[in-house]
């Protein structure tokens, strides 16, 4: 609950700045830090106590106040590189100032804001459900024509996860693949290792390196709020490699429900690795403490901790610094194998789209630029993202990998969404809670049950 208001402070004295509204008093001692990178205005969460005494009038819809304000889930190293893309904005757009707020409790707080007539401009939604969501009760803009022509021409493939009932509310920028398993690549080649292309081939290999007494799999999930989405990124890839996509489809919609058979057995494929000590370094305990970026980490000590991590494309900006400049040499990757050989190969994605709650002028040009490849050459470029551009500069990319992840998002012919993020919001956290409570000793039984209570229907 700290930590919920605390956030909740630190966006309403982001507003206040931004729109310039004077508070009736001071506060009784220093809110907020504010940091200008690129004449991107962040601000970042202190423990001083907050006094707060106005909350800034909105503007008359459609008129240009020269400021957007972007809010997600987006910090750390990829709130840094999404400021890149800002101040690539700002500079062809000098009269316009993006102020953008990150924060780890995104879905609670989007809620509360949006419940309280008092939302963000423009918002970074990783969950397609949650756009719909809003979409549905009236609460998003929907995309206007000239937009709309961008994605049909520059993101072809992604507009339809971007729509709810026919219509188009959100562009998608940062995408990303999922299912690969990344190693060591100096090391793997060193033990003699193969990469496997089949199911039977990879419990071959871990079986091999959990012999050495260094367990094959780096698994850490701790995410705030969204504790527990590794988990469910897990049992996503395994239902796409155990059912037909029909079948994943109907999961997502929940009318096939967790208490399946279908969806039990994948959660048992999945406990036959996690449960067991030899095969996940630190076991249940550390799987769900350490953060979920520690398993990159563990990759590369010296000596290492652990030999593979299954993560999507955009985890190479959370290897360490050194191994981030000489990728191609330090990391190598293999598509998770698949489980049933009759099934044919489907790309799990992910990403997020903005949608508009407040519509301007200026909030229009900055959708506009975000749906074109020029958007996404900062980040490219700075490394730790792909994007699904079809008009974007291939050449950017600063590792072979990346580009190989890139060119697979534009041209992939069979693609699913991550389940949990499509999945109603409800859906979406009681599926997280359920991941976070297998790992603290729930059942698999109980946790089915209870995912399935937590749907709205």
């Amino acid at each position: 609950m700290k930590r919920l208001i605390a956030s909740l402070l630190m966006i309403i004295a982001l507003m206040m700045i931004v729109s310039c509204a004077a508070p009736t008093a001071a506060p009784a001692s220093p809110v907020v830090q504010t940091v200008v990178v690129k004449e991107t205005v962040v601000v970042k969460e202190t423990a001083a106590p907050v006094v707060v005494t106005a909350t800034p009038a909105p503007k008359p819809a459609a008129q240009d106040t020269g400021t957007i304000f972007v809010m997600g889930p987006t910090r750390g190293v990829d709130e840094e590189r999404f400021l890149l893309v800002l101040a690539d904005f700002m500079k062809d757009n000098p009269k316009i100032k993006v102020a953008y707020a990150g924060t780890a409790e995104f879905e609670t707080l989007i809620n509360v804001k949006v419940e309280a007539g008092d939302p963000p401009d423009v918002a970074m939604i990783p969950q397609p459900g949650l756009m719909a969501k809003f979409a549905q009760a009236g609460k998003v803009v929907p995309l206007w024509p000239e937009v709309v022509k961008l994605i049909d021409q520059n993101l072809p493939g992604w507009k339809d996860l971007g729509s709810y009932n026919g219509k188009v509310y959100g562009v998608f920028h940062r995408v990303n693949g999922k299912g690969f398993v990344f190693y060591n690549k100096p090391e793997f080649e060193k033990a003699g290792y193969k990469i496997p292309t089949t199911w039977d081939e990879l419990q071959k290999l871990t079986a091999a390196m959990a012999a050495t007494g260094t367990p094959p799999w780096c698994i850490t999930m701790e995410s705030g709020a969204a504790t527990g989405w590794v988990g469910t990124d897990w049992m996503e890839n395994i239902m796409l490699r155990t059912q037909p996509v029909a079948a994943y489809d109907r999961w997502i919609a929940h009318d096939l429900k967790f208490q399946s058979p279908e969806v039990k057995n994948a959660w048992q494929i999945m406990d036959k690795i996690w449960s067991d000590p030899k095969l996940v370094y630190g076991g249940m305990k550390y799987i769900g403490t350490a953060i979920w970026q520690q398993a990159g980490t563990d990759l590369f000590a010296k000596p290492q901790k652990c030999q593979l991590v299954l993560q999507g494309s955009f985890y190479t900006a959370f290897f360490p610094e050194d191994v981030q400049k000489d990728m191609d040499n330090q990391v190598g990757v293999f598509p998770l194998p698949p489980i049933d050989p009759k099934l044919p190969t489907t790309l799990e994605v992910g990403g997020d789209q903005y949608v508009v709650f407040n519509d301007r002028p200026e909030v229009r040009k900055f959708i506009e630029f975000l749906a074109t490849g020029k958007s996404a050459a900062a980040w490219a470029k700075a490394g730790g993202a792909i994007f699904a551009h079809k008009d974007q500069d291939m050449s950017l990319y600063k590792s072979a990998i990346e580009k190989s992840f890139a060119t697979a998002l534009t041209s992939a012919q069979a693609t699913r969404f991550d389940a949990s993020d499509a999945m109603e919001s409800a859906g979406n956290v009681a599926f997280w809670k359920g991941v976070t409570d297998y790992v603290g000793g729930k059942s698999i039984d109980e946790v089915l049950k209870q995912i399935d209570a937590g749907f709205s229907k």
